[in-house]
C-alpha cells in the first residue's frame, strides 16, 4: 500500500546534478526518449528545483516548469454495475457507485489503463495529469481507482480487505475487461496500454505478469511510476517516518496544523491570487514559512489518513471487530470519533496483523504471513521484467519510498528502460515537463 504521500529515509543520494541523466554504476541508466532530446530542448527547461526528496514529495513541481498539456482533453466519469455484490455499511455509501475516468479520442486508438496510488479514487488530480499527458499523445484513457480506494473496495473488490497482491492483481484485471466491454460501442480499440503509479506501479507490473498468460489484452506498453519495489518495506518506511515526526499521533495533529496554517497564512497575506495548492507551498517554502522539519510529518500524516480510511472499511465491510465492534452498526449520525482514533492509531503493522493475516486465515482461508510480504514484492517477477521490452519504469535516486538497493534493483532489472532521475521524492516531479515528455515518447508507436 506504498505511498499516499509517501515518504521516508532512504534512496540513493548520490546521483549528479539535478538535471543529469547520465548512468552512475548500479544506480541511474537514461532512456532512449532521454537521448533524443536535442541540446536545445534540454536548455530550454530548468532542471528540477528541489533537491530534498521530502520536500519534492509534498511540494511538486512549480508551475513554470510544468508540462504543457490541452486544456480541452474530454475527460468524463462512467460509472460500472458492481462487479461483486455486497451490502454498504451506512457510513461509506458516499463511495458508491463504482466509476472510473474516460478520456476518448474521436477516431480509433490505443486505449491506456491508469492504475491510482494508494488510497486514490478515478477523481484523483494524478488521474486528470495522466489522462492529459496520454490524451496529447493519441490516447484513449481509462483511469481505475485503487484497490486500495473504497470505492473499489466496495465494487470491485472479491476479497475487501486491500493488501494481498494476487487478488488486488486479480480484481483490477476483472475491472479492466468490464471497462473494455463498457467501451466497446463507445469507441474503436486499436491496442492497449498500461501505467500506474506509486502501489498502483507495482500492481501494473503484476497485471502485465498476469497478462502475459492470460492474454486478454497484449500490453504494447507499460510503464511503472515511481513503482514500490517490496509494498511492505515501503509502508513499513512511512509508519517510521510519521512515529519520528508526529511522536504525538492523533492527539499532535491539531497543534502541528495550527503551527503549520499560522505561518502560510503571511504567505496568502502578502499575494492574495495565490491558490492553495503545489505553488502555494512551494512559495511558502522558499520564504521558510514552512517548516522543513514539518515536512515529514505532512507525508507521514497523509499515508496514515489513507490507511486509516481503508482500515475502517475494511473493518466494516468484514465486520472484524476490529475498529468498530461486531454488535455496532455505525450511521450517518453516530459518533465517529473513537473508530477514527482507533483507525488512525493503526500502523500498517498494525493493520496487517490485526486485519489482513487474521482475514486470510478465516473461513477456510490459509494465507501466512510470509506469502503475503513475498506475492507483494517486484523481486517475485524480476526475470519477467527484465526480459520484457515493453516495460519501463521511471523513478527517482530519491524517492524516499525506496532503499538504494532497491533503485539499484530496478536499474539493474530494466537497463535502459529504467529511467532514474537524481531528484523528486516521490512523484514530486510527476508533471515536470520531461517526465512527461519522457513518457508521451516512451508510449508513442
Amino acid at each position: 500500500m506504498a505511498c499516499a504521500g509517501c515518504a521516508t529515509q532512504g534512496g540513493a543520494r548520490d546521483a549528479a546534478g539535478a538535471n543529469d541523466l547520465t548512468a552512475t554504476p548500479g544506480k541511474t541508466s537514461a532512456t532512449a526518449a532521454d537521448s533524443r532530446e536535442s541540446d536545445d530542448d534540454r536548455a530550454a527547461v530548468a532542471p528540477y528545483p528541489i533537491d530534498n526528496p521530502l520536500l519534492a514529495t509534498v511540494l511538486g513541481t512549480p508551475a513554470k516548469l510544468k508540462a504543457p498539456l490541452p486544456d480541452d482533453a474530454p475527460i468524463t466519469l462512467r460509472t460500472l454495475d458492481p462487479l461483486v455484490q455486497r451490502d454498504t455499511p451506512d457510513t461509506l455509501r458516499y463511495a458508491r457507485p463504482l466509476q472510473y475516468m474516460f478520456t476518448p479520442q474521436d477516431g480509433p486508438a490505443p486505449l491506456a489503463f491508469v492504475i491510482a496510488g494508494t488510497g486514490a479514487s478515478a477523481l484523483s488530480s494524478k488521474c486528470v495529469l495522466l489522462s492529459r499527458a496520454l490524451y496529447a499523445d493519441g490516447y484513449s484513457v481509462a483511469c481505475l481507482p485503487s484497490p486500495t480506494s473504497v470505492t473499489f473496495m466496495l465494487g470491485a473488490a472479491e476479497y475487501p480487505v486491500p493488501g494481498r497482491m494476487k487478488t488486488d492483481v486479480d480484481d483490477l484485471y476483472r475491472m479492466m475487461g468490464a471497462v473494455r466491454d463498457d467501451l466497446s460501442d463507445q469507441i474503436d480499440i486499436t491496442g492497449y496500454a498500461l501505467t500506474g503509479w506509486s502501489l498502483g506501479a507495482t500492481e501494473a507490473a503484476f497485471v502485465a505478469h498476469k497478462d502475459a498468460s492470460a492474454g486478454q489484452f497484449d500490453f504494447q506498453h507499460v510503464l511503472l511510476l515511481n513503482p514500490a519495489v517490496s509494498v511492505w518495506d515501503s509502508v513499513a518506511r512511512m509508519d517510521a517516518l510519521l512515529d519520528r515526526t508526529l511522536p504525538g499521533g492523533i492527539d499532535q495533529v491539531p497543534s502541528f496544523l495550527a503551527k503549520g496554517l499560522g505561518g502560510l497564512k503571511d504567505v496568502y497575506a502578502k499575494n492574495k491570487a495565490l491558490r492553495f495548492n503545489e505553488d502555494f507551498l512551494y512559495q511558502a517554502y522558499q520564504s521558510g514559512a514552512a517548516d522543513q522539519n514539518d515536512i515529514g510529518a505532512l507525508v507521514g500524516l497523509a499515508f496514515r489518513l489513507s490507511l486509516a480510511n481503508m482500515a475502517y472499511a475494511a473493518d466494516v465491510i468484514t465486520r472484524s471487530d476490529v475498529i468498530v465492534p461486531k454488535n455496532v452498526t455505525p450511521g450517518p449520525y453516530s459518533d465517529m470519533r473513537p473508530y477514527f482514533r482507533r483507525a488512525f492509531d493503526m500502523s500498517f503493522n498494525d493493520y496487517i496483523n490485526e486485519l489482513l493475516v487474521p482475514y486470510w486465515n478465516s473461513d477456510g482461508r490459509h494465507v501466512p504471513k510470509s506469502t503475503l510480504i513475498r506475492e507483494a514484492d517486484l523481486h517475485q517477477i524480476a526475470g519477467f521484467l527484465a526480459n520484457s521490452d515493453n516495460i519501463a519504469v521511471f523513478t527517482n535516486a530519491d524517492d524516499p519510498i525506496l532503499s538504494d538497493d532497491e533503485v539499484a534493483f530496478l536499474s539493474r532489472t530494466f537497463g535502459a528502460r529504467a529511467r532514474i532521475r537524481p531528484h523528486g521524492g516521490h512523484m514530486g516531479n510527476l508533471s515536470y515537463d520531461k517526465t512527461i515528455r519522457a513518457l508521451q515518447d516512451f508510449f508513442s508507436p
